[in-house]
């Protein structure tokens, strides 16, 4: 599977046969435009009210499915979960694992985030402020679900409406990674991380 960031907390997670597009309402809110992406499914932290954007067109189906309640959900190779009162989507191809939490409320529970099996990749917002966990709640969160490589979104940057958020250098320093990467994408059949291998590996995508 391959994760590209679209912006703020909408990423495009796409293997060879269907792509998914996490909560594109998320970037409009924060002021940004969308650019013309084509996906398969679009999955909502929140059930969406209106339109998300006309500039997200179908790929490979004839139609975008939309999927914002819980439920497993089979498509295309991908198995796609999201469990009674929880507000974080699990992605599974084979024998990969995506977690997607762009969208948790502040005051998520982290042992919620318990017993998820063997994740290959965490999204996850760190950027504290008054929409996001703090970042006690976050290292609990982190520590639980013990991911491979970890993914970051919805932190300060220029040009977002959100504000008190703390900066990528404010949450390296404070957790510690000091060997993080920016990267255009991730490849995870590429990048898996060797069992014997503990830490976990941090990418800021642009």
């Amino acid at each position: 599977m391959k994760i590209k960031k679209i912006g703020w907390t909408t990423f495009l997670i796409s293997s060879d046969n269907i792509s998914v597009l996490t909560d594109p309402l998320k970037l409009k809110e924060e002021g940004l435009s969308i650019p013309k992406t084509q996906t398969d499914i679009c999955i909502f932290t929140e059930c969406p009210e209106e339109k998300y954007d006309d500039k997200v067109v179908s790929d490979k189906r004839d139609s975008v499915m939309e999927i914002c309640t819980p439920g497993e959900y089979e498509v295309g190779g991908l198995m796609i979960r999201r469990d009674l009162d929880d507000d974080f989507y699990i992605i599974d191809e084979k024998n990969l694992r995506i977690v997607y939490m762009g969208g948790v409320s502040k005051d998520f529970n982290p042992e919620k985030a318990k017993n998820l099996g063997d994740v290959d990749a965490l999204i996850i917002p760190v950027g504290n402020g008054e929409n996001f966990m703090d970042y006690d709640n976050l290292e609990k969160v982190i520590s639980n679900i013990d991911p491979a490589i970890l993914i970051p979104c919805a932190y300060k940057e220029e040009g977002k409406k959100s504000t008190g958020l703390k900066t990528r250098e404010e949450f390296v320093k404070y957790f510690g990674y000091a060997n993080a990467q920016d990267e255009g994408y991730v490849n995870l059949a590429r990048k898996r991380v060797e069992e014997d291998q503990k830490s976990v590996e941090v990418i800021f995508l642009k």
